[in-house]
């Protein structure tokens, strides 16, 4: 430095000099760093020195700020009784330096936006390549029923993985760090899954739960490319169907069934997930903390089971990177134009698969928005702009799902029960720093960041509104149980547990600064914190088996009616589904398409894609089937007094009637239709079933067949479903 000053104090008159008969004249500061001391100026005499060395700091700073970009000033606190004024230099002395650092800078800005997009783009399919070559291994594992063999499998594979994701993060070259990170990322979620789910062909839960109207939405689009409801005929979908859509028609294209393609398409988007996450994170931060940030989002999403809701997880998991992504879209930092239409993207896509998300992160964008404007770091008119282009970018991908649907509602009645669901996760507010796990650890440590660094750190200030948003969701989702309905808060768990788990990145990045700008040695820094890393993750990958306890739905039945070891119990209903099916499919002559179904047996319309008269449960149901009307009218046809009134009532049905009947066989020779009915927050459905005369279907317009406990009713001569 001192050198760098008496090259300055002897350079400026020859500079002066040389510029007097040059009318463009080029300034030149501190940062240049005199290019490499090719000024060598000597100090004009008539130089106001004493005015320079008498010049506050201060006035020089807000000088320097107020000045164009391309004016380069010498402080003179630095020129010590220089010339406080801009000194001009002659442009032939310094045209080579500022044009090849512009050249280099403009190299640099395109590798970056070339990897950016390669994050993108090429990432997901490496994530699917990772998923196609961990199901191979898998399947040629023997993973014994009951056995500790896919926990050691687990573990082992969990250390190989960390060891990837440390070589991605100490790589220093972007062409060797991102595509160890794609690998890595995408191998997080599918070792643990792929050996878990190593003896059967379902995915989490087999056709239970939730998981019945996700494989029967996956086999309706696998059997058509038409935008229709997973249940309902003659409707558009209400529930977003992009993610079921692009899995059914994988699953054609590939010849597969779409409730075998359920595992790995689920496993597969996990992995995507991960990537997309690394993706939206290395844009706003450095590389080996965007690998950071995905590793524990990913971990994030085991522990609060969004394993079990891949669409969800989708988009759920770019929330605290698109926070932060919104927040310097406020401030209008960088390109905003390019952000404002990568955040509209985000948007649509979580517009056509999870409504709910989308409503969170909007939530949290606009919370910001009015960050801005409260802090006085963006005025009306340029929010005004930039919502503008979100807008372009989202709405979109947004009409092609919702305009159908908002089109077919208008004047018809409507009702929905998709939000009466008070889960124990939604009942109590999220705490997850305060649990004794790996991730628990990285959350309080997270939590702790962002608390002492909200005000000062961008990343922070957006998680800190991320974490807030969550907790403010869930005080919502409790005071809207005085209206009757939830906000599914403990769909928000997991992107507050991933947002607090982020800080944790930072913080640990932050005190690793620390201690090298103390005298610690930089390798040792960088060793203890890469080894405590690859323990969290170890840690918490091996616990998977743990945390999503399931056994027997790994034996649900397939559609042949046998339990994947093939096994098969007379005594259990699905045990008859190949025959349930072979029987409707032989009696009515139609694809299954073409046929409407009443039917308590879910399981059964998963597997295949008849219409449904009524879906299982009222929380599935399309709100255009207005539910409640449907049981109703199931219970005036089994009140009909003879054949010819029932055949009477099901053609003046106010909606398409079922043309096949699968009945439970009582004890009483009566047949029985199992019905559902919403209480909440009464949490039991259960209603009272349809009970059916055997006589009302003794006519010659019926066929009917015994299958196993049940009876199916064929009624002749009715229309295909078009």
């Amino acid at each position: 430095m001192v050198a760098d000053r008496g090259a300055l104090l002897a350079a400026v008159p020859r500079v002066a000099a040389a510029a007097a008969g040059d009318p463009l004249p080029a300034l030149v500061g501190t940062r240049q760093r005199l290019h490499r001391r090719q000024l060598r100026p000597q100090l004009p005499a008539d130089a106001p020195a004493a005015r320079a060395a008498t010049r506050p700091r201060r006035a020089v700073h807000r000088a320097r700020r107020r000045e164009p970009r391309r004016v380069r000033r010498i402080p003179a606190v630095l020129a010590r009784g220089g010339c406080a004024a801009p000194v001009p230099a002659a442009v032939g002395d310094l045209e080579g330096v500022p044009r090849r650092r512009r050249e280099e800078e403009a190299e640099l800005t395109v590798a970056r936006r070339l990897l950016a997009a390669a994050d993108l783009v090429v990432g997901p399919v490496v994530a699917v390549g990772v998923v196609a070559v961990g199901l191979l291994v898998a399947d040629r594992i023997t993973v014994p029923a009951g056995s500790n063999v896919g926990l050691a499998l687990t573990a082992t594979g969990g250390a190989l993985v960390a060891a990837v994701l440390a070589a991605a993060a100490w790589a220093r070259s972007p062409l060797v760090a991102a595509p160890l990170a794609w690998v890595g990322l995408a191998a997080l979620p599918t070792v643990p899954l792929t050996l878990f789910l190593a003896n059967t062909p379902h995915y989490l839960f087999g056709v239970g739960g939730d998981q019945q109207f996700r494989v029967a939405f996956l086999t309706r689009f696998a059997d058509s490319a038409r935008l229709a409801d997973f249940a309902y005929a003659d409707m558009p979908p209400y529930y977003p169907a992009a993610w079921f859509w692009l899995g059914g028609r994988a699953a054609a294209l590939l010849g597969v069934d779409a409730w075998a393609f359920h595992k790995p398409y689920s496993i597969a988007t996990l992995a995507v997930t991960a990537v997309l996450t690394y993706a939206l994170w290395a844009l706003v931060t450095s590389r080996p903390r965007a690998v950071g940030a995905a590793v524990a989002t990913t971990l994030a999403g085991f522990v609060t089971l969004a394993a079990y809701s891949p669409y969800s997880w989708l988009t759920a998991a770019l929330v605290p990177p698109l926070a932060v992504l919104g927040l310097r879209l406020v401030r209008r930092r960088g390109a905003w134009v390019r952000t404002a239409l990568l955040v509209g993207l985000v948007l649509g896509l979580a517009a056509v698969t999870h409504t709910q998300i989308l409503a969170f992160a909007g939530f949290v964008l606009a919370v910001l928005a009015v960050d801005g404007l409260v802090t006085r770091t963006t005025g009306p008119a340029g929010l005004g702009t930039t919502v503008a282009v979100v807008l372009v970018a989202a709405l979109p991908p947004a009409m092609v799902h919702w305009l159908p649907y908002v089109l077919a509602s208008a004047g018809r009645p409507t009702h929905s029960a998709g939000q009466h669901f008070l889960a124990e996760a939604g009942a109590r507010w999220p705490l997850p720093m305060l649990e004794a796990t790996p991730v628990g650890a990285l959350c309080l440590l997270g939590t702790v960041w962002i608390v002492v660094r909200a005000r000062t750190s961008t990343v922070a200030r957006a998680l800190a509104v991320t974490a807030l948003c969550g907790y403010a969701w869930y005080l919502l989702s409790t005071v809207a149980l005085a209206a009757g309905t939830t906000l599914l808060a403990f769909r928000i768990q997991p992107i507050l547990t991933a947002a607090l788990a982020c800080g944790a990145v930072w913080a640990v990045a932050e005190v690793a600064e620390r201690l090298r700008g103390g005298g610690a040695r930089v390798g040792a820094t960088a060793t203890v914190v890469t080894v405590l890393a690859a323990a969290v993750v170890v840690g918490q990958v091996q616990s998977v088996p743990q945390d999503y306890a399931w056994t027997g739905t790994a034996q649900d039945y397939r559609p042949d009616g046998t339990r994947p070891d093939g096994s098969r119990d007379p005594a259990d209903a699905n045990a008859w589904l190949g025959d349930l099916r072979t029987t409707i499919d032989g009696l009515t002559g139609r694809p299954p398409r073409e046929v409407v179904v009443a039917s308590a047996n879910a399981t059964l319309l998963s597997y295949t894609p008849y219409f449904a008269f009524q879906a299982s449960q009222p929380q599935y149901a399309n709100p255009l089937a207005d539910y409640p009307a449907r049981t109703d009218e199931l219970r005036r046809w089994a009140a009909a007094t003879d054949p010819g009134r029932l055949l009477a009532a099901l053609d003046r049905s106010p909606v398409r009637a079922p043309s096949v009947f699968v009945l439970e066989r009582a004890a009483d020779g009566t047949l029985r239709l199992p019905l559902s009915q919403d209480r909440f927050p009464d949490p039991r459905q259960g209603a009272d079933p349809a009970v059916f005369a055997p006589q009302l279907f003794d006519a010659p317009a019926w066929q009917r067949r015994d299958v196993g406990p049940y009876a199916v009713l064929v009624r002749a001569g009715v229309p295909a479903v078009p």
